[in-house]
This record gives structure tokens, C-alpha cells and sequence, in this order.
């Protein structure tokens, strides 16, 4: 299920990106993206926390309804102070702050949406493991906006359809969420709420989870803020765009691997140790290689998704490259090493330790250097939430991932890296659609001949998988 969720989303991703950037102005899309990353950091502030903090809560209590309701429903009281006070701010800032008054429309639009992302309860229905539900739904949803946006969105002036688009589909998979949640947890009950017990544990994940969206979305609101539009914040989102489509990949394995390990961490060490050590090869590998993907084909992948009105945005995306490593390595480090042993704390610092670098990184270059000074900034937070990650997980991680195996990954990508670049300068005529396709089969096909020459764990798995889904003769 997780496959075909993520399938789905690369697949729409690809296509919408393109159309999208193709059709509005640079300028369009920068607004309707400024406002989207506000809507998402603000949605960060309600949530404080709980997507993470939910999944391993509501995963320990599982198999205890009466327990599972109590955690629900306590949480739902968080997120209802919290989210009441953010958009009451929100809405005062509309009202007064020129930069956002002057896209009253659109910001009005996302207030509404970050009301429902805050009650998405996604976080509920991946610690009851509700995969085929979670890829149904997302499907259809993003179906039906795409369709949307082919039949409405066909000017460049049409940013405010775009944005409505983007703020209501949304909207309309949390409110299935709360039906569905509806049907599957007593919420009724009158027993007393014990809000007190979560707010230490919890304190931890709401510092790492607004840590996180200061780099990841404040980024944004502050290159719109000290530009004089939103060109530069074009630029930056359509680079920061192509990582979330690499980041769905990884955000849907470790999605899978959260739930279990979370158990295995209580139950079964030797399982858990197992399941991490394959986990950790499998994303290790994905974030290698679409770091060395992006480095190499960002020139010919940014003319092709967005036209040459875009070329201003491949430094940028070639710095994306660098930072889908180090960010999505340290999301599995955050959710399948950290948060199952209860090291929340540790996983707090670690974020913390970002926020000050990508503040002063985004104050001093973005008015000079606009979207790649943003890039900069984001990979410099990243890099140094890794390496404090790494550091709090190191005596878990070598009992599972030895050095060797780490070189022989480091081999394969390398064979990968150089039939991408042989390619990318042995046919520099070639069409940029086609150096993108041909590029990734290249890639894909000498990583996998490498991996059987390396014998690379993760290689020799995906092997066994695919001959396992063969018919049999």
C-alpha cells in the first residue's frame, strides 16, 4: 500500500509540478507557495508535536481500546488550545501585517486549511497501521485536484484557483479522517481527561517538531519577506518542491517502520535491531542516490519541469540535492532510532541546534543571494542536525550497520555517479527530456549490476523481492 502511496505521489508530483510552473508566473507561484509554507509552519506550532509523539503513543495502546480512546482524545484537547490560539494570531496578522494583508485572499484560504490540518489525525491511522485507507484516500484526493487544476488553472494569473485548490483538497482528506476516526474510537465518553501526563514527553516533540518547520517552512516566509516579491520564493519552492517528492519516498518507508519498530522497542530488541538495520539500508540508499541524481542532472531536470524561465533556481536545486541526504538520513534517525527508545529529548536538541544557523543563514544571505542563499541555509541546519543525531545514535547504529557495508554503498553510487556524469557530458546535445529519463535508468541499472558485484545488502534484497514477484514457470 505504502508503494502505491508513494507511486502516486511521485507520479502526480511530476506531472502537477510542471504543469503548474508552466502555466503561472513565476510570481504566482512563488505567492501561492509563501502562503502554503506559512499555513504549514503554523500547522507545525498547532500540532505541536503530535504526528510523531502520536504514532508511538497510539501504537503502545493499540491493543487496549479504552486506553487508545483516552490517548486520542487527550491529544485532540491539545491540538484544540493549541490550534485556537495560533489562527486567532494568524488572523491578527492578516489584518495588519502589509506583506500579508496584501495577499488577504490566499492567506485566508490556508487560514482555513491549517484549521483542518491540525485535525488530520494522520498520525492515528499510521500507529493503527491503516495503509490501504491512508493510500485510498490520498489517492482520490490528489486525483481529483490535479483534475481540478488541468480544468481550472490556465492563465498565469490564475494563482488564487491554484491556491484554493491547494488549501481545500486538503481539507476535504481530514475531514474524512474525523468521520473515519469517529467510527473507530469512543469520543463520547465522559471520563476525565489526563492532559498533565503528556506534557513532558510531549515537550520534547513539539521543541524538535518547531525546530524543524523554522528551517524547513520559515525559510520560505522569510525570503518572501525580505524580497520585494515572491520571485525568489518561485525559485526556492520549485527546488524545495523536488526534494518533498525524494522526501515522500523516505517519509513512506519510515511511516511503515515507525509503528513496528515502537513495538519492537518494548517487546523484542533482537527484532528491532533487525528491522532498523534493514530500514537503515534501504534509505541510506534511496537518499544517496537521489542526492547524486540531483547534483548531476539538476541543470537539464529544472528546464524540463519548469521551462527556462526557472534556470535561476538550478544552483538551488543542486544545493537540494545535498540537503535530501543529510534531511532525510536524519528523519530516520529522528523516527526509527530516537523516538521508539524514548530519546525525544536527544532528538530535540539535535533540531534545536539547526534553528539559530538557518535564522542567521537566511538573515544574512537571502536579500543577496534570494533562493540560493535559502538553499545554503537550509543544507548548513541540516548538516548539523546530522551529525548530532548520529552522534546521540551511534551505539545503536553499530550494532546493526557495520563500516564495510557503508563503503559498499558508498561504491555503488560512485559506479552510479559516473555513468551519470559520462552520459550527462558524452551527449551534451541531447534533449533535456531525454537526458532526465536516460539519466535515472543509467543510474538505477549500473546501481543494481554494482550492487550484485559489491554483493550490497540492499541491492541483493531488491533482487530477491523482484524474483519472488516473478511468475513461476
Amino acid at each position: 500500500m505504502n508503494t502505491i502511496l508513494t507511486a502516486s505521489n511521485m507520479l502526480i508530483g511530476v506531472i502537477t509540478i510542471p504543469y503548474i510552473t508552466r502555466t503561472l508566473s513565476v510570481e504566482g507561484y512563488g505567492n501561492v507557495t509563501f502562503a502554503q509554507n506559512i499555513s504549514q509552519w503554523l500547522s507545525a506550532l498547532c500540532l505541536v508535536g503530535i504526528p510523531t509523539y502520536g504514532v508511538r503513543e497510539c501504537a503502545r495502546a493499540r491493543d487496549d481500546p479504552r486506553k487508545l480512546a483516552s490517548v486520542v482524545r487527550e491529544l485532540l484537547a491539545i491540538i484544540t488550545v493549541c490550534t485556537l490560539t495560533v489562527l486567532a494570531c494568524f488572523a491578527l496578522a492578516i489584518a495588519f501585517v502589509p506583506r500579508l494583508h496584501g495577499l488577504a485572499a490566499l492567506m485566508c484560504m490556508f487560514l482555513v486549511s491549517t484549521l483542518l490540518l491540525s485535525f488530520g489525525v494522520e498520525w492515528f491511522f499510521q500507529a493503527m497501521e491503516e495503509y490501504e485507507y491512508i493510500t485510498i484516500r490520498s489517492v482520490a484526493f490528489k486525483v481529483l485536484s490535479f483534475i481540478a487544476m488541468l480544468l481550472l488553472v490556465r492563465a498565469d494569473g490564475d494563482y488564487l484557483v491554484y491556491g484554493a485548490i491547494t488549501a481545500f483538497v486538503t481539507c476535504g482528506n481530514n475531514v474524512l479522517n474525523l468521520i473515519r476516526l469517529g467510527g473507530m474510537v469512543d469520543l463520547r465518553t465522559s471520563a476525565p481527561l489526563h492532559i498533565r501526563r503528556h506534557i513532558k514527553p510531549l515537550a520534547s516533540f513539539a521543541a524538535q517538531s518547531i525546530a524543524t518547520s523554522i528551517y524547513l517552512f520559515f525559510d520560505s516566509i522569510l525570503l518572501g519577506m525580505l524580497s520585494a516579491d515572491n520571485v525568489q520564493v518561485g525559485f526556492y519552492q520549485l527546488a524545495a518542491k523536488l526534494k518533498g517528492v525524494c522526501w515522500s519516498v523516505i517519509n513512506a518507508i519510515v511511516g511503515v517502520l515507525v509503528p513496528r519498530l515502537s513495538y519492537y522497542a518494548k517487546h523484542s530488541l533482537g527484532q528491532y535491531r533487525d528491522l532498523m538495520g534493514k530500514g537503515f539500508g534501504i534509505v541510506c540508499n534511496l537518499c544517496c542516490g537521489l542526492c547524486c541524481y540531483l547534483l548531476v542532472e539538476a541543470g537539464p531536470l529544472t528546464i524540463w519541469v519548469s521551462t527556462g524561465k526557472y534556470a535561476d533556481a538550478i544552483t538551488a536545486v543542486r544545493i537540494i540535492g545535498l540537503v535530501s541526504l543529510f534531511s532525510c538520513m536524519s528523519t530516520f534517525l529522528a523516527s526509527c532510532v530516537l523516538t521508539p527508545l524514548d530519546q525525544e529529548s536527544k532528538l530535540a536538541v539535535s533540531n534545536m541546534a539547526g534553528v539559530p544557523i538557518s535564522l542567521a543563514g537566511n538573515l544574512l544571505l537571502d536579500a543577496h543571494l534570494g533562493a540560493t542563499g535559502a538553499a545554503l541555509s537550509m543544507l548548513a541546519a541540516e548538516i548539523v542536525i546530522f551529525v548530532l543525531e548520529t552522534r546521540y545514535c551511534w551505539d545503536v547504529l553499530r550494532e546493526s550497520i557495520s563500516l564495510r557495508r557503508l563503503a559498499r554503498i558508498g561504491a555503488c553510487h560512485a559506479c552510479s555517479t559516473a555513468a551519470l556524469l559520462a552520459l550527462l557530458y558524452g551527449a551534451p546535445a541531447m534533449d533535456c527530456a531525454a537526458q532526465v529519463l536516460a539519466g535515472m535508468s543509467i543510474y538505477c541499472l549500473v546501481w543494481l549490476l554494482a550492487g550484485l558485484i559489491f554483493h550490497e545488502e540492499t541491492v541483493c534484497w531488491t533482487i530477491g523481492v523482484i524474483r519472488g514477484k516473478l511468475p513461476r514457470k
